[in-house]
This record gives structure tokens, C-alpha cells and sequence, in this order.
């Protein structure tokens, strides 16, 4: 009996240990916002089954109180009258081998208004300590050949983001 004691013991403690690990592996993944006057920009960060990690961007408006008031852009949205929303925005790459700093990927601004009804480009999001408080996020355009009249990005480039929330709402 004691022994079947033991074995259930050291189960669950398995269990809440191994639990614990995977839910404090990736300290990224999350809501991460960077406030300037009445404007609020939002990264949410998740990985997938596959081990990517992925992300999608908002602009909101925000009253004096910090409530939602309105939404400038989302990148969760629908793919040129598709029916099928864009499954990311912001690619992170594969976490298999770990969380590598920085961080930097292809970005997608599907919020601009252009011909294609999106630019490319590449972001960098650089972690400061202590790990997953705050960040550093920069975007750029790659170089070589663009698009005559290519527009500027709608993404704020060179802020400092704070996480704000280990969970995320693509709304």
C-alpha cells in the first residue's frame, strides 16, 4: 500500500514538474504592447503544433482609461476576399532547437494599401533582461527591388515593447 502511495506520489509530481517546464519554456509567447498617446500596438505571440513560433500585430485606439475605443489595423484578417484569414503575420521560426536572441524573420504588413494589398519585410525583436518583460522590436524592408510606390510600413518600427500577458486574443 505504501508503496502504491509512493508510485502516485511520484507521478503527479512528475506530472506537475514536466507541466511547469513546458509552461515556462517559452517566455515570448504572450501579448506584448508598446503605448504612445492614444494609440496601442499589440504583438501576440504563439507557437504552433509544429513548434513555430508565429505572431500577429493590431493598432488600437484607447481612451484615457486604457479601453479599447477602436482598431487603426489588424493582421489577423481576411486574405483578399478569400473566406480564409491570414494564419500569421510575423514568423518567429522554428523552436525545436530552442529560443535563439534575437529574434528576427519575415514580417508581413497586410495592413497597407498598395496593389498587392501587402509589403514584405523583416523584423527584429530583441529581448531584454530580465527575459520576457520587455523587448526591443525594429522593422525594416529588405533590400533589392521593390514595387514603384511601394508604401511605407503601418507597423511601428524601433519601440520597446512590454509583455504584458501570457495569453493572447487575436480580436
Amino acid at each position: 500500500m505504501k508503496k502504491t502511495y509512493l508510485t502516485v506520489f511520484a507521478i503527479i509530481l512528475t506530472l506537475f514538474t514536466t507541466t511547469n517546464v513546458f509552461a515556462q519554456a517559452n517566455p515570448y509567447t504572450g501579448t506584448w504592447e508598446h503605448q504612445n498617446g492614444n494609440q496601442k500596438f499589440i504583438l501576440s505571440i504563439w507557437v504552433n503544433s509544429d513548434n513555430i513560433m508565429l505572431g500577429h500585430y493590431k493598432m488600437i485606439t484607447v481612451d484615457s482609461n486604457g479601453q479599447q475605443t477602436g482598431t487603426v489595423y489588424n493582421s489577423k484578417k481576411e486574405v483578399h476576399n478569400s473566406g480564409i484569414d491570414w494564419p500569421h503575420a510575423v514568423y518567429f521560426g522554428d523552436m525545436s532547437n530552442g529560443y535563439t536572441q534575437p529574434f528576427s524573420g519575415p514580417i508581413t504588413d497586410n495592413t497597407v494599401n498598395n496593389q498587392r494589398g501587402f509589403i514584405k519585410g523583416l523584423f527584429v525583436f530583441t529581448p531584454n533582461y530580465p527575459l520576457g518583460s520587455t523587448a526591443q522590436w525594429e522593422v525594416k524592408k529588405p533590400q533589392g527591388v521593390r514595387e514603384p510606390n511601394e508604401p511605407d510600413f503601418n507597423i511601428p518600427n524601433n519601440i520597446l515593447l512590454t509583455k504584458v500577458s501570457n495569453s493572447i486574443n487575436l480580436d
